[in-house]
């Protein structure tokens, strides 16, 4: 289950005479003059970092400490509720298993978490017309129509909006029970309106999109065999993949996680670049090519592989993400993150690249995020602590 409480951890207040502490990458050793939160360090101390590190100089409040308050992230999961999520045609039926694993997800997630509901299609587009419109197709009605062909058939905003679990389990679990699967596939417009939505939205975490699908995009048709071009708002292929990488490139930032259930195996390549531009990929060696970079799941337990895919995914949202109380106020080139594990207290670098160490979420400053090994290490140690120690300067990898 995700670990979504606030990790909490006072490190001692002689922090700015750290010769015990070491840094991911190097060494930080302090100098003689500082005794900790009473700020009595002389003037010439400094922090080192050895490694490439950057010396640090030691202020009158070095060593003060706070807490770091781990942020939970929220998630809006994109819902594909297309005709084929009954299953027929060889194929089972998706919809009810997909309900039992999202439940089930949400009562072993933290309540903290964030998390609301898009499906799509809405099923407002009315294709009755389109049978008569291949006989006939230029009727005035069907040039519409053929455009048309259900792209934009996407509410604009969640059936159920984000919030923690402990407000929208009931209204998610709600929904899916009294609703059924049908019409086609518009993801372009799908991702689009939860973009849109979740990059206005007020939450404190990581933002990500969660799209489970079983198959191919609806996308544009071409003229041919008398016909006039058709789906044109739903674009192709790659008009989607790019959805992904401008929301991941945005501000605020949007990863997007992707779920393969059984029918989609086509599209196995389409959906792990979808993961791979949203920054989701589930290893560093995948490949859109070879179609594992996303949750493929199969047909022989669609289920449990479900639940386990998307139990792997809840303990991927913000594990890493910390906020600084009143960070507001503290000076951004005067704090240090420091990783506790197993009772050894390491000070890591601050690594604008985001290989190991620590950064800034943003330019407000009031919140970090731990990259590479040291994040692995945070999240596969049980217990691990993170404190942000105030007043001495930002060591820099």
């Amino acid at each position: 289950m995700l670990q979504l409480v606030a990790a909490f951890s006072v490190a001692s207040l002689v922090a700015c005479n750290a010769t015990n502490n070491t840094n991911v990458g190097g060494s930080a050793t302090g100098g003689s003059g500082g005794t900790g939160a009473t700020g009595n360090g002389t003037a010439g101390d400094e922090l080192v970092g050895s490694g490439g590190g950057q010396t640090g100089t030691i202020t009158e409040t070095c060593g003060a400490s706070t807490y770091a308050n781990q942020v939970p992230g929220t998630v809006l999961i994109v819902l594909d509720k297309s005709g084929s999520m009954s299953g027929g045609n060889g194929e089972p039926d998706k919809w009810g298993p997909t309900k039992d694993a999202i439940n089930f997800m949400m009562a072993n997630a933290s309540p903290e978490l964030g998390m609301g509901l898009l499906p799509f299609p809405e099923g407002k587009f009315d294709d009755s017309g389109l049978a008569l419109c291949a006989f006939n197709p230029s009727s005035p009605q069907c040039a519409a129509l053929f455009a048309d062909g259900g792209c934009q058939d996407v509410a604009m905003t969640p059936v159920v909006p984000v919030g923690p679990l402990s407000q929208t389990q009931s209204q998610i679990a709600g929904w899916l029970a009294s609703n059924s699967p049908g019409g086609n596939t518009p993801t372009l417009w799908a991702l689009k309106r939860a973009y849109a939505y979740m990059s206005t939205v007020s939450v404190p975490g990581e933002r990500f999109v969660l799209l489970i699908t079983d198959g191919v995009p609806t996308t544009h048709t071409p003229a041919m065999f008398g016909l006039p071009e058709s789906n044109i708002e739903c674009k192709d292929l790659p008009d989607i993949e790019g959805e992904a990488l401008t929301a991941a490139m945005g501000t605020p930032k949007i990863k997007t996680f992707v779920i393969g259930s059984p029918g989609s195996e086509g599209a196995s390549d389409f959906l792990s670049q979808v993961a791979l531009n949203g920054e989701t990929p589930k290893s560093p060696n995948c490949s859109a090519s070879a179609g594992d970079c996303h949750y493929q799941i199969g047909k022989a337990n669609f289920q449990q592989d479900l639940q386990a895919a998307l139990n792997d995914i809840a303990g991927k949202l913000s594990e890493c993400i910390f906020e600084i109380p009143d960070g507001e106020n503290a000076d951004p080139d005067y704090v240090n993150v420091v990783l506790e594990v197993n009772g050894m207290e390491t000070t890591l670098y601050k690594d604008v690249a985001h290989t190991d160490g620590w950064d800034y979420t943003d330019d407000s400053h009031t919140k970090v995020e731990l990259f590479g090994p040291a994040c692995e290490q945070f999240k596969s140690e049980k217990g691990a602590k993170v404190s942000i120690l105030l007043g001495c300067k930002t060591i820099v990898k």
